[in-house]
Order: C-alpha cells, then sequence, then structure tokens
C-alpha cells in the first residue's frame, strides 16, 4: 500500500514516531516527493477494512477521526467515507514528505506546522513548535494528558520552520504560521517550562505578558566557587539576566518516599525495602540541594531567576504574581520600558484571558474547563479585547489604565 498523510493524522503519527511506537529510528530526515495514493496490488480501491487496519510499522493507528490524506493532483482523491483530502499541486510543497517506510509517508515536520496553523489557535500552534524544536514529546491521541518523553532528538528548527515558510507561496495558514514563529523557540525541555516561556513570550494583544523574546535552556558561566562551571536557567529574558525556573514535582518528589515508605511498611522484613526508602530520600534531597545550590550560584554570578512551581501555575493569579516580581527586577535593572505590561496586569478582562489561555493548555480539569469556558465566550470577548488593545497600544495610558 502507498499512502501520504498530513495534518492531524500527520501529527500523531510523528508524535508516536518520536515516542518510539513506530520504529526505533525515529522520524528520517530526508525528504521525499509526494506519491499518489495506492491500494496496492491486485486492489483497484481503497475499502474501509483496508484503513481499519493500518498500521504505521509498529503503531496501529486508530480511525477515531478521519484519516488526512495528502495527494498530488485532485483526480487522485480518495472518493471514501472518513478519508479527507487534501491535493498539494505545487513542486515545492510535493517535495515536502518524509518516508516512513512500507509505502508510508508523511508530511515533514515544517509543512505540518503550516498545515496546524489552519487549524489550531496561536497559543497551541506555538506550543507545538516549541515541541517540534525541543526535546521532548507529547502523545500522539491524547496531547494535553497522555505520556511525554523526554531527552529526544528535535525534529526540525526554528530556522527550518521559518525558511519553509518564507519560501511557500499560495497556502493557507502562512499569516498565523508566521506570526506564530515569532515566539517559537528552540531547545525546549519539557511541556511545562515551555508554557510558561510561551505565556511570557505571547504579546498582550494575545493572553501572553508580552516579555519576548525569552530563551529557553542556554547555559550561563557561573562564579569559579560554584559547585558547578556551569548552569541552566529553564528560561532567560531579553535583558540577559531575569528569567525563571519551572519546579515541577519532580525536584521535591514525595511520591517517591510515600511509595517507598509503604513498601517497607508493607515488607518490613526485607532488606531491599529498606535501602528502596534510603534511596528515594537520598534522591530527593539530593535534587532539592542542587536546586538551591543553584539558585545561589546564579544570583551569585549576576542573574535573578525566579522559582515558578506548580501550584503557581494552578492557583489563580498564581502566574501573574510572579511575573509582577519578574517585571520588578527588570525595572531595577533599567534595561527595559514595561510599562505597558504593567497596565496589561491592571486589566481585570486581560487577567481572566491570561488565566483561560494558561489553564487551557494545562492537563487535567482545569484545561477541559478552561478550554470551554473560552469556546463559549470567544466572539463576545473579541470586540472587548480589540478595544483593550487599542487602549493599551495608547502610550499616555498605560500609567492610568485600570478597569
Amino acid at each position: 500500500m502507498q499512502l501520504a498523510l498530513c495534518g492531524v493524522t500527520a501529527l500523531r503519527v510523528l508524535r508516536a514516531a518520536r515516542q518510539g511506537r513506530v520504529s526505533r529510528r525515529g522520524i528520517p530526515h530526508e525528504r521525499t516527493t509526494l506519491l499518489p495514493p495506492d491500494p496496492g496490488p491486485g486492489r483497484k480501491r481503497f475499502t474501509p477494512g483496508l484503513l481499519d487496519n493500518l498500521r504505521i510499522g509498529q503503531w496501529h493507528l486508530p480511525l477515531d477521526r478521519p484519516l488526512d490524506v495528502a495527494v498530488p493532483d485532485q483526480r487522485q482523491r480518495i472518493q471514501m467515507k472518513g478519508v479527507t483530502c487534501k491535493v498539494y499541486s505545487q513542486p515545492m510543497l510535493q517535495e515536502a514528505f518524509v518516508s516512513l517506510g512500507e509505502g508510508i509517508q508523511v508530511s515533514s515536520p515544517e509543512l505540518l506546522f503550516v498545515e496546524m496553523a489552519q487549524a489550531m489557535p496561536l497559543i497551541n500552534l506555538v506550543l507545538l513548535g516549541c515541541e517540534l524544536c525541543g526535546s521532548f514529546g507529547r502523545d500522539p491521541l491524547d496531547p494535553h494528558d497522555g505520556d511525554v518523553v523526554y531527552w529526544i532528538d528535535p525534529v526540525t528548527s526554528v530556522e527550518k520552520l521559518r525558511s519553509f515558510v518564507r519560501s511557500c507561496k499560495f497556502v493557507r495558514g502562512l499569516a498565523r504560521a508566521e506570526e506564530a514563529l515569532g515566539y517559537v523557540m528552540d531547545n525546549a525541555w519539557s511541556p511545562m517550562e515551555t508554557l510558561v516561556a510561551v505565556m511570557a513570550a505571547l504579546p498582550v494583544s494575545h493572553g501572553g505578558y508580552g516579555l519576548s523574546p525569552v530563551v529557553l535552556n542556554k547555559r550561563v558561566s557561573v562564579s569559579d566557587h560554584a559547585s558547578r562551571e556551569t548552569r541552566v536557567p529553564d528560561l532567560l529574558f531579553a535583558d540577559g539576566t531575569t528569567g525563571l525556573n519551572y519546579d515541577g514535582e519532580d525536584h521535591l518528589d514525595l511520591g517517591k518516599v510515600v511509595v517507598a515508605a509503604q513498601r517497607l511498611n508493607s515488607y518490613a522484613e526485607e532488606r531491599a525495602s529498606e535501602q528502596q526508602l534510603s534511596f528515594a530520600l537520598g534522591e530527593v534531597r539530593g535534587k532539592y540541594v542542587d536546586d538551591r545550590r543553584r539558585d545561589r550560584e546564579l544570583i551569585a554570578s549576576g542573574y535573578l531567576v525566579f522559582s515558578v512551581t506548580k501550584e503557581d501555575l494552578a492557583e489563580e493569579g498564581g502566574l501573574d504574581r510572579v511575573m509582577s516580581l519578574v517585571l520588578d527586577a527588570m525595572e531595577r535593572g533599567g534595561g527595559m520600558d514595561v510599562r505597558m505590561q504593567r497596565a496589561a496586569m491592571r486589566v481585570r478582562d486581560l487577567a481572566k484571558v491570561r488565566q483561560d489561555l494558561l489553564w487551557s493548555a494545562m492537563p487535567g480539569a482545569l484545561g477541559i474547563q478552561a478550554r470551554q469556558r473560552i469556546a463559549r465566550r470567544k466572539a463576545r470577548r473579541k470586540c472587548k479585547l480589540e478595544a483593550l488593545n487599542a487602549l493599551l497600544r495608547d502610550k499616555s495610558t498605560w500609567e492610568t489604565v485600570t478597569f
């Protein structure tokens, strides 16, 4: 069988490949030419049964939504329920596919980014760009709440994405893709630090804090008296010395200690259980100590890096409070004019938009409820936000706006 997948289907396959579900090779870097669909020897057309059993390498592709298929010519569209065809007649776009073997092709990461620009809200598109340019991969079927893999190779870069977008002509989604690339960052290591960075980078007109550019995981030299030669703040702002570290549960993982203690309580006579508890305590304490050393070594080297916790993100107004401290630090440093950001922080309607935007990209009930609220009030809020943004563009209002 010969089939080229695009859109959401290609995104699922790419994520599955990055997680090692398709093959151990991951995503090949070589681009191939888009091939026409072919059901295989002895078959005249595609059938539901053939597609129901579609496997991409080792992974069975679920068909809980339409299958997105790319074809090089209008006449080669697959006329079948449950299949959506996208015609790519431009030679440049036809060269933007990747072969996974066994006749299966998918949109390259660069083409996929443009395809998703047609369907995703701006923040989701920016987050996807950071994922593709980063070293983590989300679950192919449940990107919000599913498993995340870490320490994998990026499949593209901001430079490659930008070059591809600028070379495209007459493709839907280009304007949104180019806008999003202003906030996509290389070298993202985890979903939550990426979310914080994207919220910081997005302009206030889109519900962010307007502090772009943001640099992720830049290795910096620290004091000669430090325990290490270098440290890596999760993100640094444009002034180069102010930043944030996201301290998730793994920075003080008491759950490991609880599990080890429960095991010791159940198997009190087993020496292995006692060793597991000791190891868990040592691991948690070691991470905590290293974080405190990191903080003081960065401070001694001229960096002011604030910690953001999981609780800050889950609490209403929590990230706003952290970002207010960041603005304080920037004002004291004298390197940035943050009056417009200050004004935006005082507008209650913008605060609600920021909060729901943040929560909408988070896992669990917070994310589900925020996405529902955004969908309900999207049209109603659009006019109000346009008026607020017009007000914030006027410098004379920055010191007084508060409503």
